[in-house]
């Protein structure tokens, strides 16, 4: 497989407002929740301890700041129709230029280039009480609407020419649009590739849901393959970074995070439900990903696990990985999952997960992982070739690492990275990065 360059990345999740802040609140083994705020909805109207019809078990969530903040005269869009957008929309935006500025690249010489965009999106609020709005329906309100404009309204405003698709396949959205990224710069589509995700939580529908066949966990944060495991903490982020083929990266003397390997996506099937995972499936996936990109499972230093904190979920997860490392030998294989300080990130999750791999494989680093008090004993972990990273772990040169990512109605991605490889400093007088 053609080795894909992470080259600039930028992002916002609950208590970092960018990618330093973030390995900050990692490092510092930070939750970033909260009680819902007030802009949001009057948690007092659907709260309830025993989770009745129409109510959310839980005040509390993972929120990031000022989401109605937008610099409009920047990207050369009308007050009016700034006001319309969704809020996603507008955060993307900002999060991919500050992505390619971070690779080095001038945003404005990118147009009339193929340049992909890759979205993952699950939900968007917005855009339901927008277009349910029948009598304040405008042109803004509904070109401000839809998955497909958060992917498109980049592409235009960048005046890109290459693919531009939004992606939904739940909570594994934004990983898919990574690897359908990777994929595009494979194949000659792309030369340069933005993947992105985001996740608002502007009402409390998905709290509602979650609440309903005990998904939700009511104390609030995520607390990954812990004894505690009760559910989800839902948390909101938008991220983005920007991919080129290594090779290409490597000319032009970008700096690199990380490298792709391999990525993959697959589906669960038939399992003991819709929203059941299917341990089977995962190995597969897994096998897979190490197959394309020609390592052994004992080769991978860590795993980004997707971590919901669900029980059912820990130890279906759990499982397929013992699968899979339960036959290494030497050192155990880290396990992580970022959810536990920013929560269940939803649309945004796997984009979450794949920037705090390469952010550690490019640091050096991998974080702690908050998982409550103690681990689950039930899950078997260090008897089946796995540690839980419950302490900051030093990382070796060219570590590899895996990150998974796990939807909701069983649509599956994973990848395989690795630390960028040396790189020699340039000569004197040589040229600098892209512009």
């Amino acid at each position: 497989m053609i080795p894909i360059a992470v080259v600039g990345m930028d992002c916002r999740f609950p208590g970092a407002p960018d990618k330093d802040a973030f390995w900050r609140l990692l490092m510092d083994g930070v939750i970033a929740d909260s009680e819902v705020p007030s802009q949001r909805w009057n948690v007092d109207a659907y709260y309830r301890t025993d989770g009745a019809p129409g109510s959310m078990n839980t005040r509390r969530g993972h929120f990031i700041d000022n989401v109605d903040t937008f610099d409009n005269d920047f990207f050369g869009i009308a007050p009016i129709e700034a006001g319309a957008l969704d809020p996603q929309q507008r955060l993307l935006l900002e999060s991919s230029w500050r992505a390619i500025d971070d690779a080095g690249i001038d945003p404005r010489s990118l147009t009339g280039t193929p340049t992909g965009v890759f979205v993952g999106i699950m939900s968007s609020e917005w855009s339901n009480l927008q277009i349910l709005d029948f009598a304040g329906l405008s042109a803004f309100r509904g070109t401000g609407s839809g998955y497909f404009m958060t992917a498109n309204r980049i592409s235009y405003h960048l005046g890109l020419i290459g693919p531009s698709v939004a992606i939904d396949s739940a909570c594994s959205s934004s990983l898919t649009a990574v690897h359908q990224g990777c994929a595009a710069l494979r194949s000659g589509e792309a030369d340069t590739v933005i993947a992105a995700g985001a996740n608002l939580i502007l009402t409390p529908a998905l709290s509602i849901f979650y609440t309903q066949p005990g998904l939700s966990a009511p104390d609030g944060p995520c607390k990954p393959v812990g004894l505690g495991a009760n559910g989800i903490g839902r948390g909101e982020g938008v991220a983005a970074v920007v991919l080129r083929r290594l090779d290409d990266a490597l000319a032009d003397g970008q700096p690199i995070y990380a490298v792709v390997k391999s990525s993959v996506t697959n589906h669960d099937g038939r399992s003991n439900g819709i929203t059941a995972p299917n341990r089977r499936s995962q190995v597969e996936l897994m096998r897979r990903a190490l197959s394309l990109a020609e390592v052994e499972a004992g080769q991978i230093g860590f795993v980004e696990a997707h971590g919901t904190g669900t029980v059912l979920g820990d130890m279906i997860e759990a499982n397929a990985l013992g699968d899979i490392h339960k036959t290494r030998r030497g050192e155990p294989c880290l396990l992580g999952s970022v959810k536990g300080n920013i929560g269940h990130t939803e649309g945004s999750a796997g984009i979450a997960a794949f920037i705090k791999a390469c952010l550690a494989l490019h640091r050096g680093v991998l974080p702690p992982t908050l998982f409550g008090d103690t681990a689950n004993p039930a899950l078997r972990l260090e008897a089946q070739g796995r540690r839980l990273a419950e302490r900051r772990a030093p990382l070796p040169a060219n570590t590899l690492g895996g990150v998974s990512s796990f939807g909701l109605g069983g649509s599956n991605a994973h990848a395989v990275l690795e630390s960028a490889p040396p790189v020699e400093p340039p000569p004197a007088g040589a040229a600098g990065v892209l512009t």
